[in-house]
């Protein structure tokens, strides 16, 4: 293959098709601002656009799963597929540095076993493992998963990997991997 060839093939896998240009179009949605990434994938489904289409143009284009990083973790725990009550909690919990330490609420924590603390404050949950603390998952892989909202080992352990693998144009083998290898970690 010649790199003349190789370029414009290049060239042409970042440009949009026509039908997709219409269907943007048809959203409310500027091509152009699509093609310059001021659009995440979450901003393509609320315009209207089909799931199939702005997955297609999330991975010819590199654009972001969301914009949000407002730091609202209630929200995004409230979102999130698959997650359970207490995992809810646990993550609206971690929003900010004050969720090593709340308030005593009368229950019996790990010092008060021990004959020691005076039980004036305790942390609910226990810190999230960083992402990169699992085997095989480096700070550029991390980066990737933080696209799909997977900052810890404790996530990573619980996700559907298939579904991650789609969504961040994996190797579904590499997700499946880091999963096992985050399982025995938390476990």
């Amino acid at each position: 293959m010649s790199n003349e060839r190789i370029v414009r093939d290049a060239v042409d896998r970042d440009a949009l098709e026509d039908d997709e240009r219409e269907a943007l179009e048809a959203a409310g949605v500027d091509p152009v601002a699509v093609e310059k990434k001021e659009y995440s994938y979450r901003m393509l489904l609320e315009a209207g656009l089909e799931e199939e289409l702005a997955d297609a143009l999330r991975r010819r284009f590199s654009l972001p799963w969301s914009f949000e990083t407002d730091g609202d973790l209630e929200g995004r725990s409230a979102t999130v597929r698959g997650l359970g009550e207490a995992e809810r909690e646990w993550i609206a919990a971690s929003g900010d540095e004050e969720w090593q330490a709340f308030e005593a609420t009368g229950s019996r924590t790990d010092s008060d076993d021990r004959g020691g603390g005076d039980g004036g404050t305790e942390r609910p949950y226990p810190r999230p493992t960083p992402v990169t603390t699992v085997a095989g998952v480096g700070p550029a892989d991390a980066e990737t998963l933080a696209e799909a909202g997977i900052h810890s080992a404790e996530r990573l352990a619980t996700v559907d990997a298939a579904q991650v693998a789609r969504l961040l144009d994996l190797d579904v083998l590499h997700v499946r991997t880091w999963r096992y290898n985050a399982r025995e970690l938390v476990d």
